[in-house]
């Protein structure tokens, strides 16, 4: 077991955006947004890293303050270590969000979701006007004690806190696996969709676009010949 492994950066659709202020100024909207790894994203890591019976959570309420501790256990040798931290219950779903983010963050004190920390607060985009593509969020004018939405855009998160991407392959490797799946494909349509993927992923070379016709030609003439 690497629990190095625990501290790597997350996929886009495992990070979860909130806001943490907004209001509105002289020139539109603003939303200050913070980002966290989702509890989902956090209990894949560790049954990955960890084994589904390496790990385990638990969770205490702490007395007189409305909030709740999360402590996360892992296994290491033939000793259970526990790291600890809290969070407030929340207005909305008071006790399952308050258990949620005390889970966040007891996930950081392993090294989960940490590097996210390194990311400044930052202000999204925004909108007043309704964008259903966008996220929502509520303030309360102060003037008019009415409360007003605004739409804010996910921010993109920079290449550091993103996994790294794997090494796209050469134009040449693309013709040999396209080869090698051609000989494999058993019905005309199989290499039919070889053939596809093949001609996609070579995008405007001329050369190899034409190696892709005939390998997908002389495939398809063993076919003819085997019916």
């Amino acid at each position: 077991m690497n629990l190095e492994k625990l501290d790597e950066p997350f996929a886009v659709e495992d990070i979860e955006w909130r806001v943490q202020q907004c209001g509105m100024a002289s020139n539109g909207p603003w939303a200050m947004v913070l980002c966290y790894v989702t509890n989902r994203a956090i209990m894949k890591r560790l049954d990955e890293i960890c084994g589904k019976a390496g790990w385990r959570n638990e969770y205490r309420d702490i007395p007189n303050n409305g909030g709740v501790e999360c402590g996360i256990s892992i296994k290491v040798g033939d000793e259970w270590i526990t790291k600890w931290d809290a969070a407030e219950n929340t207005q909305i779903e008071g006790v399952k969000g308050g258990r949620s983010g005390a889970m966040k963050r007891a996930a950081v004190q392993w090294g989960i979701g940490r590097y996210l920390y390194q990311l400044e607060e930052r202000f999204a985009v925004c909108s007043a006007e309704r964008n259903n593509s966008w996220n929502k969020a509520s303030f309360k004018d102060k003037q008019t004690n009415k409360y007003v939405n605004i739409w804010w855009e996910t921010p993109i998160l920079p290449t550091w806190a993103l996994p790294p991407q794997p090494a796209k392959p050469s134009l040449d490797e693309i013709i040999t696996s396209f080869n090698e799946q051609a000989m494999k494909a058993e019905t005309e349509q199989q290499l039919t969709d070889c053939y596809k993927s093949a001609w996609a992923a070579v995008g405007d070379s001329k050369p190899h676009q034409k190696q892709v016709i005939d390998i997908f030609k002389l495939r398809k003439q063993d076919f003819k010949q085997a019916a």
